[in-house]
């Protein structure tokens, strides 16, 4: 299956410019009709139908007061088209089909139209990766934007620091880098390189030798002391945020080792090796522990047996804080080749068994506190350990680690999860991490290919974050709750049905959104598919 230039047809909104609804093609269904598509198979997501129209193909579309439904010819399940990001209003009172299939709905809100059009995914992620060069880097970071007004890019937005600033921008860098390694694009390696930039600055900015901020802002730009730890930088033009947890460490040597495999000339892998050098050594030197300004541990940059294996209360970190650090001194040691590293990889083996530690990485039960941060997190560690380690007795101990975590993972559908499963399990015949492999070398079903393929074409091209609810559907089996209290359900709904999230967001979680104020800058989308493209499982 293509996953590059082969066309195919995604529905996207668009302006309706008529003020009454078209004349329509296909059967208006009458309200008996109607009740019994209510009680019938598939379930529709709302049963208060109040208006439906049966197509030429047999297909049907359906109103509600909570939105919009489709069941296409042959489909096991209706769709739901919802929230503004496709209505004008939830409350559909009217509908028509127009020419070439185009579908109009009245609502309070105004007439909306829908409209299948014909693309490709790489058309869709050059369309992503351009709107977030435009919009969402500043200080060449990489993050979400305030709007506004809802939904309107040229009202006006802001960008404001984030706790996880480098992370992200971390994703970017090897999403950037992946694409750099199948396109070959100079505009590829540009976008990595600025956003790379921008995290050596993170490291340089604080004066501490391996140690990085979570976030900069200039000095003129007072942050909210009282959200975050923050330090003016000794040339009193910058400030820097601290406290500088695990997600950022982890995301700085995924993409450091990504970038220094696809993309790096020989100059800038000395640049990479010094860099990662120094993060590695404050790590060591201060006995496994990120340690700021204030000369204690940050409070989640925590590697040390004395707390993974010894303290009680540090039990929960135990096997993913253990496959972080693991990972870390293994792209430590490929890109830099300190036998130092070496040396304490053997020693947290031999003494403290770190690598059985990371088999019961992944927390599964009770599923209401599943932390779907630490999922993101464990996939960040899982791909340069596995991308570098030759070891096949290791290698073992580590697929068994990856393989029950991914099953956990598996019902949620993520391309991210997958494919960066599908590039580990390559990774046992795949061993020059810095040449492309030339075919998949793993079989489809075995990370869920066709899935992935489903979800990149589905995902909203437009990733501004409006307000989604989905607790009252009925094809969602029961709900409870998750570890923030909101409404989960038993199913994961298709990314066009639900609010926009990155992945270590809870893709069960049925209600969210922010009315439209808030624009994520669409790395979540891009990096899955890059990677995939790169190791070619989905080519």
């Amino acid at each position: 299956m293509a996953a590059g230039d082969e066309p195919y047809f995604a529905w996207v909104p668009e302006p309706a410019l008529v003020t009454e609804l078209p004349a329509t093609a296909g059967e208006r269904l009458s309200a008996a009709e109607l009740a019994a598509l209510a009680t019938g198979k598939p379930q529709v997501p709302f049963v208060d139908l109040t208006v439906g129209i049966r197509t030429k193909d047999s297909g049907a579309w359906v109103g509600s007061p909570h939105g919009l439904m489709n069941l296409a010819p042959g489909s096991e399940r209706w769709r739901l088209f919802h929230s503004r990001r496709w209505l004008p209003s939830d409350d559909v009172r009217d509908l028509a089909i127009g020419d070439h299939g185009s579908v109009y709905v009245k609502t309070p809100g105004g007439i909306g139209k829908l409209a299948r059009r014909e693309t490709t995914l790489v058309k869709k992620m050059d369309e992503i990766d351009d709107t977030l060069v435009k919009h969402h880097i500043q200080f060449g970071l990489v993050g979400g934007i305030s709007l506004n007004e809802p939904g309107r890019l040229d009202a006006g937005y802001s960008q404001h620091s984030n706790d996880n600033d480098g992370l992200w921008t971390s994703l970017y860098v090897a999403a950037e880098a992946f694409r750099y390694g199948v396109t070959k694009d100079p505009t590829a390696k540009k976008n990595a390189r600025r956003a790379l930039d921008a995290m050596m600055f993170l490291e340089q900015i604080t004066g501490i030798s391996g140690f990085a901020a979570r976030s900069i802002v200039p000095i003129d730009q007072t942050p909210n002391h009282a959200r975050g730890e923050w330090h003016r930088s000794a040339d009193g033009r910058w400030w820097w945020k601290g406290d500088t947890s695990s997600d950022e460490v982890d995301g700085h040597y995924f993409a450091y080792s990504i970038y220094y495999d696809i993309a790096a000339d020989e100059a800038e892998k000395q640049e990479i090796r010094r860099v990662v050098g120094r993060i590695t050594d404050h790590i060591l030197d201060h006995g496994l522990y990120y340690v700021g300004p204030s000369g204690s541990p940050t409070t989640w940059g925590v590697w040390a047996p004395e707390k993974l294996n010894h303290d009680l209360r540090r039990a929960g970190d135990r096997g993913l804080n253990s496959l972080e650090i693991l990972s870390h001194l293994k792209a430590a040691e490929h890109i830099v080749g300190n036998p130092r590293y070496t040396a304490m990889i053997k020693e947290l083996i031999e003494k403290h068994s770190y690598e059985m530690n990371t088999v019961h990485q992944k927390n599964a039960w009770p599923a209401e506190m599943v932390n779907h941060s630490d999922d993101e997190l464990a996939f960040l560690a899982y791909y340069p350990l596995l991308i570098y380690e030759r070891d096949t007795a290791l290698r073992t101990v580590y697929m068994a680690s990856l393989k029950r975590s991914w099953r956990s993972e598996r019902l949620e559908h993520s391309p991210f999860f997958n494919l960066s499963y599908g590039a580990c399990l390559q990774a046992d015949e795949w061993t020059n991490p810095g040449q492309r492999p030339d075919r998949a070398l793993v079989e489809p079903d075995d990370y869920d290919r066709d899935i992935c393929v489903e979800w990149f074409r589905d995902v909203p091209q437009d990733t501004v974050s409006w307000t989604v609810n989905n607790s009252q559907r009925q094809d969602i089996g029961a709900v409870s709750r998750n570890r923030f209290r909101r409404a989960r359900g038993q199913v994961v709904v298709p990314p066009s049905e639900r609010h926009v999230m990155r992945w270590n967001g809870d893709p069960y979680d049925l209600d969210g959104g922010s009315d439209g104020r808030y624009r994520d800058d669409g790395t979540a989308i891009l990096l899955p598919y890059w990677m995939g493209r790169y190791h070619r499982l989905i080519e």
